[in-house]
């Protein structure tokens, strides 16, 4: 995974990393290498080059969707930089946002993504949805929001 570059502030350092889940890029992959086995068994050749088709397509989408956008979280904004040739920066100053919320269904919770949402002063809700570690990235946020940030990574 390329890590796209931003710059910072000279007091800002970089708390937490994250990107969407790699779920359905996984999803792709295992069905089209299902439907080639499927394939090497028999059936029919027309139907099994339009699935493994199928799967093939469903597999770059997963890539892109995968690899297209990153969310980092400093000390003092949450950014969210997207594009593969050109970059587009989106940043969220975190004394803007008030509150921060977590849904998670049972799947989720396993696979460890979630749809994280942002309330706010001055910024619309954001939400982004099927972020991966979503629960260490609500926390991250959380931690500053504080009164008394404390850090995320403190021992």
């Amino acid at each position: 995974m390329v890590k796209k570059k931003i710059q910072l502030d000279s007091k800002e350092e970089i708390l937490f990393r994250s990107y969407k889940h790699p779920a359905m890029f996984y999803g792709g992959l295992f069905f089209s290498i299902y439907m080639i086995a499927v394939g090497l068994t028999g059936g029919n050749p027309i139907a099994n080059t339009i699935f493994v088709s199928a799967g093939v397509i469903w597999t770059l989408i997963g890539l892109i969707k995968w690899t297209y956008t990153e969310y980092i979280l400093t000390n003092q904004r949450l950014v969210v930089v997207s594009g593969y040739f050109y970059l587009r920066t989106e940043s969220y100053p975190i004394d803007k946002i008030e509150h921060v919320t977590l849904y998670q269904n049972w799947t989720d919770k396993w696979w460890g993504k979630g749809i994280v949402t942002l309330f706010g002063i001055g910024i619309q809700t954001k939400r982004i949805k099927g972020l991966k570690n979503a629960e260490d990235f609500r926390d991250a946020v959380h931690s500053q929001l504080s009164v008394n940030p404390e850090p995320y990574f403190s021992s």
